[in-house]
């Protein structure tokens, strides 16, 4: 992408940098083997220290819940849960909402979905737990969570391969496999969507898919995009602009038709989702956001929501992740050596960031080690910062060291926020 200015405007080009190089793609053979080589090494430390038993905090409690639900009744909606959707229960089932026929969560299905094979199979013996909210014990059931950590930690290992499958279109295997630990290892992606059933935990791995198939099976890329926007609706920017990048490369105009149909097919799955559960026919389903709170924001001080999503000591990307901020001189860089799909997966996934920023504060609420709003967006800048890192940061001997010293410190951070969080200390 390339920017040229003139006296009144400034005109951003897509195009793809001459002599750009592309690798060649990998042989079936290759592609099983080096999925393998992150996969399982990953999948056995996220087993190792997911959360697999306690109550869940409120945000996955309700994915648990749906998943389970479609498993035993092939539904969504919770009818034992139909007396704890006022706000007087606010802390213990905050996001279990009233529907047009029970209750059920406010969150789109995409994350649940992807524990329903393991509760499908896992016995029905859901346990009660006791919270005391305003003074009075409030009584409700919790599904087994087996079946959800065990999801949790398959999800985001997969997630973490099909990166490093991605990421061969431009680095080596060796790098695309060492880009896909560190992403797996010293961010939130280990101790937050590891961890629990979190919508980021179904984003990343469906915006991961995304990426990895565009260069091959574009309608499958879509659809792995679609599936992103039915768990985290805002991700369709990064689809979007992943797909205007991807048929810039491809220089297809059938790609971005192909991607573009996925997309929408996923997109409209959610409108229609949201349709017959909560009776209208829109994005926010059981949100409680409407045009007027998106107009008039109420989430304090825009310039302090940035600067805390970024430094703050609880809950900074760059506080957790401080490796982070020494790609940032070799952005570029990476800028002038990327192809046009990784530019524009790199665009929506700021764009994605700025609008959850715009929404919501930036702390994300609690029960969880560090940060968690941005996951989307790191996973969307991945190639774009492993570019950095390679073009600028390995060809200096003494950043190089810094920088390694410094993934490996976030990893035993992150390794710690993990394990404290699965001994329900979070």
């Amino acid at each position: 992408m390339q920017t040229q200015s003139t006296d009144t405007h400034v005109v951003i080009d897509l195009r793809e940098p001459t002599g750009q190089a592309q690798r060649a793609p990998l042989a079936p053979k290759s592609r099983v083997q080096l999925f393998t080589a992150v996969f399982i090494p990953l999948a056995l430390i996220y087993l190792a220290t997911a959360t697999w038993n306690g109550s869940y905090n409120t945000d996955t409690l309700a994915n648990a819940l749906v998943a389970s639900e479609i498993a035993t009744d092939g539904d969504v909606f919770l009818e034992d849960y139909e007396d704890k959707t006022s706000r007087d229960h606010n802390r213990v089932i905050a996001w279990v909402v009233d529907s047009v026929s029970s209750a059920t969560s406010q969150y789109p299905p995409g994350a649940a979905l992807l524990a329903v094979p393991f509760y499908a199979v896992w016995p029905d013996n859901p346990t009660t737990d006791t919270r005391t909210v305003a003074g009075q014990e409030v009584d409700f059931l919790v599904p087994p969570i087996p079946p959800a950590a065990i999801a949790t930690a398959l999800a985001v290992a997969a997630a973490m391969a099909a990166m490093a499958l991605a990421l061969t279109e431009i680095l080596t295997r060796r790098d695309a496999v060492l880009t896909a630990y560190a992403l797996g290892l010293a961010t939130g992606v280990w101790s937050i969507a590891a961890d629990k059933l979190w919508l980021h935990t179904g984003a990343i791995l469906y915006l991961a898919v995304g990426m990895w198939l565009a260069s091959s099976r574009p309608l499958g890329s879509g659809l792995a995009y679609g599936m992103a926007v039915m768990t985290r609706p805002h991700t369709l920017v990064i689809g979007v602009a992943t797909a205007l990048g991807r048929a810039i490369t491809d220089r297809s105009s059938r790609v971005l038709l192909r991607m573009g149909a996925g997309i929408g097919i996923g997109t409209v799955a959610l409108l229609v989702f949201n349709y017959i559960v909560f009776g209208s026919l829109s994005v926010r389903g059981g949100y409680r956001l409407y045009l007027g709170a998106f107009v008039h924001r109420d989430n304090g001080d825009l310039l302090a929501n940035v600067w805390g999503a970024f430094f703050d000591l609880g809950k900074g990307i760059f506080i957790f992740s401080p490796f982070l901020l020494m790609l940032l001189p070799g952005l570029r860089t990476a800028w002038a050596k990327a192809p046009a799909w990784a530019r524009g997966s790199a665009i929506g996934g700021v764009v994605y960031f700025a609008l959850q920023l715009y929404t919501n504060r930036f702390s994300g609420g609690s029960g969880f080690w560090g940060y968690r709003y941005p996951l989307e967006m790191l996973v969307a800048l991945t190639p774009l910062l492993a570019l950095a890192y390679f073009e600028w940061v390995k060809p200096r001997p003494v950043a190089n060291r810094i920088f390694v010293a410094l993934v490996a410190a976030c990893v035993g951070l992150h390794a710690a926020g993990a394990i404290r969080c699965s001994l329900y200390m979070c």
